[in-house]
C-alpha cells in the first residue's frame, strides 16, 4: 500500500473546490450533473492512461459507506456487485485508506495504491479475486462530510499500474476530485427538486424562447426528466449524438451552458 500527497495541496474541504479549467477538466465539465458524467470521465481518464473501471464512494463517516457513481471503459462495469460486498462488512477491515487520511490532514488531495495481495484474504476472495481485478489507484479527498474516494481499477489481464500511470493521475488529481465533488452536489440537488410539470415547463420554455424547434424542446423535456442522453435517443428514435445536437442548439437559444442552467429556468418558471 502507498500513497501520496500533491505537492502544491492546501488544506481545504473539496467540496468547496472550484473546478480548475485546464484541459482535462475543460472537456468534462459540460457534463458535470448530467447523467453521463461517469462516462465522460474515464473516457477522458482514458486519453491519459489506461483504467478499466471506476467508482466513486465515501468513508469515514459514522455512516454505512456510499458509492456516488461508477463507470467503465467498455461494459465490463462490477462496481455495484463490489460495493454491495464493500458495504455489508468488507469496509470495517480497510486499512488501505490509512496513508491517505493522514496525508489529508495536511493537504487537500492525496493518491493512494493498493494491489489485490495488500487486502486481508476475505476482501481480496469476495472483490478482487472474484472479479479478476489487479490493483487500485485512488485520488482522495475531504468532502461531502466524509472521505471522498475516486477509485480506477485494472483487471488481471492488463499491466499493474505503474509510475507513468501515477504521474498522469496526479497531473489531473485536483481536477478529478473538484469534478467529482460538484458532480455530486448537482446530482444531489436535481434527485431533491420538486417534481416537475413537465409538459406546462415545456409551453413555457416555447413561449420564453419561440426559436426553439419541437425537437429541441424534446430534448430539454428528456433532460428535466433527468433521462440519459440513452434513454432520450431510444424515447425519441434518434441517435445519441443527435440528441447532442439538438441539446447544444437548444442551451445556444437560450443562452445556456449546462443542465444546471436548464433546471434554474425551470425553477424560475415554477415559481412565477
Amino acid at each position: 500500500m502507498h500513497a501520496w500527497s500533491l505537492d502544491d495541496a492546501a488544506g481545504a474541504d473539496a467540496s468547496a473546490f472550484t473546478c480548475p479549467i485546464d484541459g482535462f477538466a475543460s472537456k468534462i465539465i459540460d457534463a458535470l450533473g448530467e447523467p453521463d458524467f461517469g462516462r465522460s470521465l474515464i473516457h477522458r481518464l482514458n486519453d491519459l492512461t489506461l483504467v478499466d473501471f471506476f467508482s466513486v464512494y465515501q468513508l469515514d463517516t459514522k455512516e454505512t459507506p456510499r458509492m456516488f457513481l461508477s463507470s467503465s471503459r467498455q461494459s465490463h462495469d462490477v462496481s455495484d456487485d463490489c460495493f454491495r460486498s464493500y458495504q455489508q462488512r468488507l469496509h470495517t477491515q480497510d486499512h488501505t485508506f490509512d496513508k491517505a487520511k493522514e496525508l489529508l490532514r495536511r493537504n487537500e488531495v492525496a493518491l493512494a495504491y493498493a494491489h489485490q495481495s495488500h487486502f486481508a484474504p476475505p476482501h481480496r476472495a469476495a472483490i478482487y479475486s472474484r472479479h479478476g481485478i489487479q490493483d487500485r489507484l485512488s485520488v482522495v479527498c475531504r468532502a461531502h462530510g466524509g472521505l471522498l474516494a475516486t477509485n480506477f481499477y485494472r483487471f488481471e489481464h492488463q499491466p499493474m499500474f505503474g509510475s507513468a500511470d501515477v504521474d498522469a493521475i496526479q497531473s489531473v488529481a485536483k481536477s478529478v476530485a473538484a469534478c467529482v465533488s460538484k458532480h455530486i452536489s448537482l446530482a444531489e440537488r436535481f434527485r431533491t427538486s420538486p417534481a416537475l410539470d413537465i409538459t406546462a415547463l415545456v409551453a413555457e420554455l416555447a413561449a420564453l424562447q419561440p426559436r426553439l424547434t419541437s425537437r429541441e424542446l424534446d430534448v430539454c423535456a428528456g433532460l428535466l426528466q433527468g433521462l440519459t442522453y440513452d434513454g432520450i435517443a431510444a424515447h425519441l428514435g434518434l441517435s445519441v449524438a443527435t440528441v447532442k445536437t439538438y441539446r447544444a442548439r437548444a442551451y445556444d437559444k437560450l443562452g445556456i451552458n449546462f443542465r444546471s442552467q436548464l433546471f434554474g429556468i425551470a425553477s424560475r418558471m415554477m415559481q412565477s
